[in-house]
């Protein structure tokens, strides 16, 4: 199973360009490692993630200090950009790292969003679909005709050139089967974590993934990625009650965005009926779950925990490092992640 590293920078405390520090030192350790990618994502309009309007932009910069470790989009929201930009924008990154550029394509989930989006924010999944085939197209150097706002046609081919033919591509998904088959289909990765979904779901929606790959011919399996809350644990007890601290500030963000969510009325509205105790009790809870699932762990559990994520049938873990811990505790415990894997 292949390991990478993915980010986040879920804090509300970071310094300026402190958040990119913890990127580009991390990235070019796990460079010298050996590991697979490090995986950025797209954020907008929050202090969750907020570092990151742009993966493009922060991929370029990981290029430019690493040498072998692949640069991966986690994820492109690709109905916020036109198709156009997008194959431009990633293949200036394919080419400053000499073709290690890979992309999951997301089709976004917060309302606000969407204010950057030519599209509505129901009609997301269908534009994310047909989108892909047209990055992919124009990333072969293909033709592909374009409408100006006076409804003027264009045959359009982007510049510049990637290195790579093909363009590495996943699809986002949280606990949908619809979208792991999709992703199967359109014979693409997926790159999945648990927030939505228990490792049963997880497993089962593995399965319709590779059975729609198979259906799809070419050979192979098809890739699928999950991205785990890892930080390694000295074995004393206030490090632990570091981890299950900031696992529980991260829950409350990311509740918090749920409920401030347009484009989830249900949710939205669940979580605004929810008393302060009621609340508390779900965090409690994930953070409970996610300190059994994912790697946050001393380094004599790992093998274990991997071994456990193995069996749900996965490529590869994006251990998600950035989460709330300051940057030397982020390189103390990746420095032990990579002792231990080494």
């Amino acid at each position: 199973m292949k390991i990478s590293l993915s980010y986040f920078a879920a804090t509300e405390r970071e310094k300026a360009g402190s958040a990119y520090r913890v990127l580009l030192d991390s990235a070019r350790l796990a460079d010298e490692a050996g590991l697979e990618a490090v995986w950025v994502p797209e954020r907008h309009f929050s202090e969750f993630g907020s570092p990151y309007p742009n993966p493009s932009v922060v991929g370029a910069a990981v290029a430019a200090v690493t040498r072998r470790i692949g640069v991966r989009a986690g994820s492109v929201v690709l109905p916020l950009h036109h198709p156009a930009r997008v194959a431009e924008e990633w293949a200036v990154v394919d080419q400053l790292s000499g073709g290690r550029v890979g992309v999951s394509f997301a089709s976004g989930w917060h309302g606000t969003d969407f204010v950057l989006s030519r599209h509505d924010v129901d009609d997301r999944r269908r534009v994310m679909a047909e989108g892909i085939d047209v990055v992919r197209a124009l990333w072969r150097g293909e033709t592909r005709t374009f409408a100006d706002v006076a409804g003027r046609e264009f045959e359009v081919r982007t510049m510049p050139q990637p290195v790579q033919p093909e363009l590495p591509t996943w699809v986002t998904a949280g606990g949908s089967p619809g979208t792991f088959e999709l992703a199967g289909t359109l014979g693409a990765g997926v790159l999945t974590h648990l927030l939505g979904q228990r490792p049963e779901d997880l497993a089962q929606n593995v399965a319709a993934y590779r059975k729609a790959w198979e259906a799809r011919g070419g050979g192979g399996r098809g890739h699928v990625t999950l991205m785990l809350h890892t930080h390694i644990l000295d074995g004393l007890r206030a490090s632990a009650e570091r981890a299950r601290v900031e696992l529980a500030r991260y829950l409350g963000v990311s509740m918090d965005l749920i409920q401030a969510n347009a484009a989830d009325a249900n949710g939205s509205a669940t979580l605004r009926s929810l008393s302060e105790t009621d609340r508390d009790a779900v965090v409690r809870q994930g953070v409970t779950r996610f300190g059994q699932l994912g790697l946050v762990c001393t380094a004599a559990e790992l093998p274990e925990r991997l071994a456990t994520v193995s069996s749900w049938d996965v490529d590869e873990v994006a251990c998600l490092i950035d989460f709330g811990f300051d940057h030397e505790s982020i390189m103390r415990s990746l420095d032990d992640l990579l002792t231990t894997l080494a």
